[in-house]
Protein backbone atom coordinates (compact mmCIF):
# COMPACT_ATOMS: atom_id res chain seq x y z
CA UNK A 1 0.00 0.00 0.00
CA UNK A 2 2.40 2.19 0.83
CA UNK A 3 4.79 1.62 -1.98
CA UNK A 4 1.44 1.61 -4.45
CA UNK A 5 0.78 5.51 -2.79
CA UNK A 6 4.72 6.58 -3.28
CA UNK A 7 4.23 5.49 -6.86
CA UNK A 8 1.49 7.49 -7.85
CA UNK A 9 2.42 10.13 -5.78
CA UNK A 10 5.97 10.47 -7.78
CA UNK A 11 3.67 9.90 -11.23
CA UNK A 12 1.57 12.35 -10.20
CA UNK A 13 4.22 14.74 -8.87
CA UNK A 14 2.89 15.07 -5.88
CA UNK A 15 4.80 15.97 -3.04
CA UNK A 16 4.80 14.43 -0.01
CA UNK A 17 6.33 15.98 3.64
CA UNK A 18 5.45 11.86 5.09
CA UNK A 19 3.45 8.91 4.53
CA UNK A 20 2.83 6.48 7.53
CA UNK A 21 0.71 3.59 7.16
CA UNK A 22 -0.26 1.84 10.58
CA UNK A 23 -2.28 -2.11 10.20
CA UNK A 24 -3.83 -3.15 13.10
CA UNK A 25 -5.46 -7.16 12.55
CA UNK A 26 -8.19 -8.26 14.09
CA UNK A 27 -8.81 -12.20 13.73
CA UNK A 28 -11.95 -13.71 15.10
CA UNK A 29 -13.36 -17.66 15.42
CA UNK A 30 -17.43 -17.65 13.30
CA UNK A 31 -19.23 -19.98 13.48
CA UNK A 32 -18.33 -23.72 12.02
CA UNK A 33 -14.55 -22.91 13.36
CA UNK A 34 -13.61 -20.33 10.58
CA UNK A 35 -11.53 -17.45 10.97
CA UNK A 36 -12.45 -13.88 10.03
CA UNK A 37 -9.40 -11.64 9.76
CA UNK A 38 -10.41 -7.59 9.79
CA UNK A 39 -7.55 -5.23 9.00
CA UNK A 40 -7.96 -1.41 10.36
CA UNK A 41 -6.11 0.57 8.30
CA UNK A 42 -4.48 4.47 9.92
CA UNK A 43 -2.93 6.34 7.12
CA UNK A 44 -0.74 9.72 7.66
CA UNK A 45 -0.52 11.51 4.69
CA UNK A 46 1.27 14.30 6.18
CA UNK A 47 1.08 18.18 5.54
CA UNK A 48 0.17 20.15 2.80
CA UNK A 49 -1.90 18.28 0.42
CA UNK A 50 -5.07 19.64 -1.26
CA UNK A 51 -7.98 17.40 -0.92
CA UNK A 52 -8.01 16.08 -4.42
CA UNK A 53 -3.99 14.97 -3.88
CA UNK A 54 -5.78 13.42 -0.69
CA UNK A 55 -8.09 11.72 -2.44
CA UNK A 56 -6.45 10.45 -5.15
CA UNK A 57 -3.57 8.49 -2.71
CA UNK A 58 -6.48 7.26 -0.35
CA UNK A 59 -7.97 5.90 -3.25
CA UNK A 60 -4.64 4.53 -4.90
CA UNK A 61 -4.15 2.86 -1.43
CA UNK A 62 -7.32 1.02 -1.45
CA UNK A 63 -7.56 -0.02 -4.95
CA UNK A 64 -3.44 -1.39 -4.47
CA UNK A 65 -2.81 -5.26 -5.52
CA UNK A 66 -2.84 -6.43 -2.17
CA UNK A 67 -5.87 -5.29 -1.53
CA UNK A 68 -7.33 -6.93 -4.37
CA UNK A 69 -5.84 -9.87 -3.20
CA UNK A 70 -7.35 -10.03 0.20
CA UNK A 71 -10.51 -8.69 -0.35
CA UNK A 72 -12.19 -11.85 -1.56
CA UNK A 73 -12.03 -15.49 -0.71
CA UNK A 74 -8.13 -16.82 -0.12
CA UNK A 75 -7.86 -20.45 -0.13
CA UNK A 76 -4.93 -22.01 0.54
CA UNK A 77 -4.41 -25.50 -1.32
CA UNK A 78 -0.87 -27.79 -0.90
CA UNK A 79 0.09 -30.87 -2.50
CA UNK A 80 3.56 -32.68 -1.84
CA UNK A 81 5.03 -33.58 -5.41
CA UNK A 82 7.49 -36.23 -5.52
CA UNK A 83 10.49 -35.32 -8.25
CA UNK A 84 12.23 -38.57 -10.07
CA UNK A 85 15.75 -39.04 -9.06
CA UNK A 86 18.15 -38.55 -11.95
Amino acid sequence: MVLTMAAVAANKSIVLDGLEVQVETCIEEEAGHQQRTTFATAIDLGLGLTERERKILFNSARRCEVHKLLGGIIEFRAVITTQAMP
